[in-house]
């Protein structure tokens, strides 16, 4: 036992350890009295790996802080395992098992098959790319040659999309959107009998008076409501086929996969509540008592998609489709039906040498069947990014430009960057997120929930000037 030990040790190679710090300190350009003045956001990695004749072992720890000044402030810390496992050769296979990163697809701002693994939507586009995807459990299994590879993946514990749903800049309700919504039932149509007065007066103060954290602990509660059980059998199963030429890579695929959003459902009798600002009479409080006022279910979808990359002249091409037999797709006042939708995206990119680097992306995402009332979304949604890099002073200074237009919502995000490196570890950057919208921010509850216009608009009031930092080690 103990030669063998001393033999795998004298096999392995070194250790790799590395870690990283990269905070971002956002002020708001716009502010308007409800979003946040100034946010900050650290995010934090340490990661270690090494490799022995039979594999590679690899283990990481992340975390971020987020902390947000505006009418309150508040500070929130969230740790997670990043990607850690092993892989290796099994027999004719190569294996790899742990909590993974899986890529699918070729397009990285606009992406139609990146599926596998959640997204995480919490800083909006303060986000880095890294940052926006989520390690999670899963085996991935792989046979074939380096030119044609069969790979079957499955995620034991499928997860949801993090997002912030109120409270944050980035959230679907804004800051003090929810307590102002809170404050107004005593003006509600109803609110006055005499037998509800003080009651409804008593529970909206106490509504309105919750403080930040328990608010986050409801609206969290509210996107694992109804999830099934974490037993393993349940899980997201893929296959896919790739075959790689001479200048073309080219890869079909196929998935049985949990929704990352739920499909909601509120009750009418609510719905007919903070539409019409009536409370119920009387009598029909015991009934609304009853009622479940938000159902809430995680859909199966089957998914069927395509990726192709490859070089005509200078241009590097990639495309990739896909086809989902049933995506949750939201409606007005918390609403949501299923149905079969495609998307197609295309990308072109450019590069001279390293000074120099731009890729253009399009995306054109359809329901085959119509929604009534969607929301965020219309039948036909096109899309288009930039990113672009440019080195002067012998690479030391960069500058990053990053852009979205929605065109079926006429509305459009940028965010450029300059950044100096000052030595292989440490960079310094300063930048800005500006966002314009042809429809206006909904300012109450009730234009929240029945907002007709795209995400962007959510969102138009962010305009920020940020500085960022970032080191390796």
């Amino acid at each position: 036992m103990l030669l063998s030990l001393m033999s795998l040790a004298a096999a392995a190679a070194p250790t790799e350890v590395a870690y990283s710090i990269e905070p971002l300190v956002a002020i708001d350009l716009k502010h308007t009295g409800t979003e946040d003045t100034a946010e900050a956001w650290t995010w934090l990695q340490a990661k270690a790996s090494q490799r022995n004749e039979r594999g590679r072992w690899f283990i990481a720890v992340q975390a971020d802080h987020h902390l947000r000044s505006g009418a309150d402030t508040e500070a929130i810390w969230t740790t997670r395992i990043g990607e850690t496992g092993w892989a290796g050769a099994v027999g004719p296979t190569h294996v790899r098992l742990g909590v993974l990163l899986e890529r699918w697809g070729k397009l990285d701002l606009l992406p139609t098959l990146n599926v596998l693994n959640p997204a995480d939507l919490r800083a909006g586009p303060l986000s880095t790319l890294e940052a926006s995807r989520i390690a999670t459990p899963m085996a991935v299994v792989q046979v074939g040659s380096d030119s044609l590879r069969l790979e079957a993946s499955y995620a034991p514990f499928p997860s949801p999309d993090l997002v912030s749903l109120q409270g944050t800049d980035w959230s679907l309700i804004k800051p003090g959107v929810l307590e102002r919504a809170f404050e107004e039932i005593p003006s509600y149509q109803g609110a006055d009998n005499p037998l509800l007065s003080e009651t409804i007066q008593g529970l909206a103060d106490s509504l309105a008076s919750l403080d930040a954290s328990t608010q986050r602990g409801f609206t969290s509660a509210l996107t694992q409501t109804n999830r099934p059980d974490d037993t393993g059998l349940q899980g997201n199963a893929g296959l896919r086929l790739e075959w790689e030429g001479e200048g073309v890579d080219l890869a079909v695929m196929g998935a049985n996969l949990q929704s990352p959003t739920p499909l909601t459902r509120l009750a009418p009798a609510y719905r007919d509540i903070l539409e019409q600002r009536s409370l119920p009479s009387l009598d029909q409080f015991s009934t609304l008592a009853s009622t479940e006022p938000l159902q809430t279910s995680w859909p199966r979808t089957w998914l069927a998609g395509a990726e192709l990359s490859t070089v005509i002249g200078p241009l590097g091409l990639r495309t990739e489709s896909s086809w989902w037999s049933a995506k949750v797709v939201p409606q007005q006042w918390l609403g949501g039906v299923i149905r079969p939708t495609t998307a197609h995206g295309i990308g072109l990119d450019y590069a001279h040498g390293s000074s120099i680097y731009v890729t253009l992306e399009t995306r054109w995402t359809h329901l085959l069947d119509e929604v009534v009332q969607p929301y965020l979304t219309r039948t036909d949604v096109l899309e288009s990014g930039i990113l672009a890099r440019i080195g002067l002073f012998g690479d030391r200074l960069h500058l990053h430009a990053a852009g979205l237009l929605n065109w079926t919502f006429s509305s459009w995000l940028a965010r450029p960057e300059l950044r100096y490196t000052a030595s292989d570890a440490l960079s310094v950057g300063i930048g800005a997120v500006l966002i314009d919208a042809e429809a206006p921010t909904p300012a109450s509850l009730q234009e929240v929930l029945s907002h007709p216009a795209g995400p962007l608009s959510l969102v138009q009031d962010n305009d920020a000037l940020f500085v960022t930092m970032r080191w390796t080690q």
